[in-house]
């Protein structure tokens, strides 16, 4: 019976020097972030902006004296899928020796921006921010290997429709009095377009003053790629021997409201030529972006021919190959 309180001693020495051992070696608790507060909207993200988060809890052992602050961009609320680091920071713990060590107290605040980020992350940014319309995505932030906190923010603005002129051709760019040239192009709109619009296409002289114009084509509401497939102009025999431009008008009407209301324009080079002159009719002629143009487009529409007793350009069909 008097070795019994000697071998408890004993036993109390060797779980004490166990449980030293543990603590010594690895740090063991948790602090964990409590509340992540991202801004509601972030139209921008990349120019910088503010995370405030706090925490709680403590941490015992070796290396218990910081923790490793992390924040994420992701798709999902639970970080499922798309998930983008934004920011990692270490920081240090309230406390000495092996602990207890608490995180500060308070809300904190992590400042992110592009430099705080790797290069996927800002490259899923720069996407964002250019995309047509905002998004929800989610802040996630957590301390160490801990559980996930978040607050959902919206990523982006509403971009209006921005047309302009991607490639065109008139074919031949060189005509006698009375020939055909047929006229082509691709019309773009990376946003939307809310409501459906036109294309004016105009005669005019070297200096952009309309002698006539040849009609509308409809574009529809939508974004992307509009393609005119290759349609013939025919030209009158009354038209004099000269040089002159097919003006093409993007949204003549004014019914999209646009980023960029100067791009809208572009122009062909068409020279016409004495019958006697004529040589072959030559490569095609590319289209030009157009200057301000000097004339109201809708107006334009309506004007009568100048100088000319019949119209001096309008789109037919094209005569048939022989």
């Amino acid at each position: 019976m008097a070795t019994v309180p000697a071998m408890t001693r004993k036993s109390g020495k060797v779980s004490f020097l166990l449980l030293w051992c543990v603590v010594s070696t690895s740090a063991w608790a948790q602090v964990q972030m409590i509340s992540v507060t991202a801004p509601q909207t972030l139209p921008s993200p990349l120019a910088g902006f503010n995370v405030q988060y706090s925490m709680t809890g403590s941490k015992y052992g070796a290396g218990a004296a910081v923790a490793q602050v992390t924040f994420y961009l992701s798709s999902t609320a639970n970080g499922s899928s798309g998930v983008y680091t934004l920011f990692t920071q270490q920081i240090g713990l309230r406390g000495s020796g092996l602990g207890p060590y608490y995180p500060p107290i308070g809300t904190q605040t992590a400042y992110i921006n592009r430099f705080s980020m790797p290069a996927n992350t800002v490259a899923q940014l720069e996407y964002l921010e250019a995309a047509c319309q905002s998004s929800v995505w989610y802040v996630l932030g957590r301390v160490d290997s801990t559980t996930l906190v978040r607050d959902d923010t919206l990523i982006g603005t509403a971009k209006p429709p921005d047309f302009y002129f991607t490639a065109g051709t008139l074919s031949p760019g060189v005509i006698q009095p009375g020939g055909t040239a047929n006229l082509s192009f691709d019309l773009y709109s990376r946003c939307p377009a809310p409501a459906a619009s036109r294309v004016g296409v105009y005669l005019t002289d070297p200096d952009f003053q309309v002698l006539e114009s040849i009609g509308a084509i409809p574009i529809n509401a939508g974004s992307g790629t509009w393609s005119f497939p290759p349609t013939a102009i025919s030209f009158s025999p009354a038209i004099a021997p000269g040089s002159y431009r097919v003006v093409l008008l993007a949204d003549v009407d004014n019914t999209v409201a646009e980023g960029n209301e100067d791009n809208n324009g572009g122009f062909f080079t068409l020279d016409v030529t004495e019958p006697a002159l004529a040589t072959s009719e030559g490569p095609p002629h590319q289209l030009e972006p157009a200057p301000a143009l000097p004339f109201d487009g809708v107006q334009a529409l309506t004007q009568p021919t100048q100088g000319a007793a019949e119209d001096l350009a309008s789109f037919r069909s094209a005569p048939t190959p022989r």
